[in-house]
């Protein structure tokens, strides 16, 4: 009888180093893509000016439960991992809709959306085409210690991170996380950016209004365009701060798990 004695600290360190990399590379695109985002909806503002109007006045003319139910529609789609556009659509909801509806439609819609994506994932998530998704550090990270009891700490942070939605999605359906403990904590740890991007959007319907009148002070102009720098840091400031949770909570469970595990017999 052999008696091998692995060192679990070396593992973990590696793989959290792995790891830290490629949350750290994912969320640098998400909120580079958020930027240019913001950016190009400005720059359609500015330059598109009379066909944004008239899609606007068609839009409030429609019924509002159609606008809704397609809304709500949209955003199933988004919480697949083939598309993507969860943060547009959110942006886009407030700048329609303002704070208040934009908010409500949000969270309802984002969350029956989260519900459906994660049943049809559930049936259809061991199939190549999405089974791909989940073969990253970050995500075998994940479903290695998304059983433990940090289980809601994990889904939480991961929902604060700009981690993509769609992809997010698609490792905890293939997890045998609880899906009362899933549904709750992605409701909580959702809604801090749904209520930032949703203000984000109702300022840019605000510019949208001040373009529409050439009489405005340049103050109302610096005070929007503020709002919207404002608005853009606050959601990267808590992407930030949950990243660093997460990548904390991994390890935490990581090493709670593998702390026996550093004998083995052959």
């Amino acid at each position: 009888m052999k008696i091998n004695i692995e060192n679990p600290l070396e593992n973990r360190k590696e793989t959290n180093k792995d790891l830290r990399s490629t949350i750290c590379f994912l969320s640098l695109c998400r909120l580079l893509a958020l930027f240019c985002t913001i950016v190009v909806i400005i720059c359609i503002l500015l330059l598109c000016k009379a066909y944004i109007r008239f899609i606007l006045i068609w839009l409030e003319r429609q019924d509002a439960l159609i606008v809704s139910t397609t809304i709500c529609f949209l955003f199933i789609i988004v919480a697949l991992p083939i598309s993507i556009g969860y943060i547009v659509l959110v942006l886009a909801t407030g700048y329609l809709f303002g704070v208040s509806r934009g908010l409500l439609l949000v969270v309802f819609g984002a969350n029956f959306g989260l519900l459906v994506a994660h049943n049809i994932l559930k049936i259809l998530g061991h199939h190549h085409s999405i089974f791909k998704y989940t073969q990253n550090d970050m995500a075998k990270a994940i479903l290695r210690v998304i059983s433990g009891p940090l289980c809601f700490k994990i889904v939480f942070c991961s929902r604060l991170t700009p981690i993509p939605f769609g992809l997010q999605n698609t490792i905890f359906a293939l997890s045998n996380v609880s899906a009362r403990v899933y549904h709750i904590a992605s409701f909580l740890g959702l809604f801090p950016a749904q209520f930032v991007a949703v203000y984000v959007g109702s300022t840019l319907r605000s510019m949208q209004d001040v373009l529409e009148n050439r009489n405005i002070s340049s103050n109302t102009y610096i005070f929007a365009t503020v709002q919207l720098l404002l608005g853009a840091s606050l959601m990267a400031f808590i992407g930030t701060k949950a990243r660093k949770e997460l990548l904390k909570a991994i390890a935490e469970a990581e090493s709670s798990s593998s702390s026996g595990l550093g004998y083995s017999l052959v």
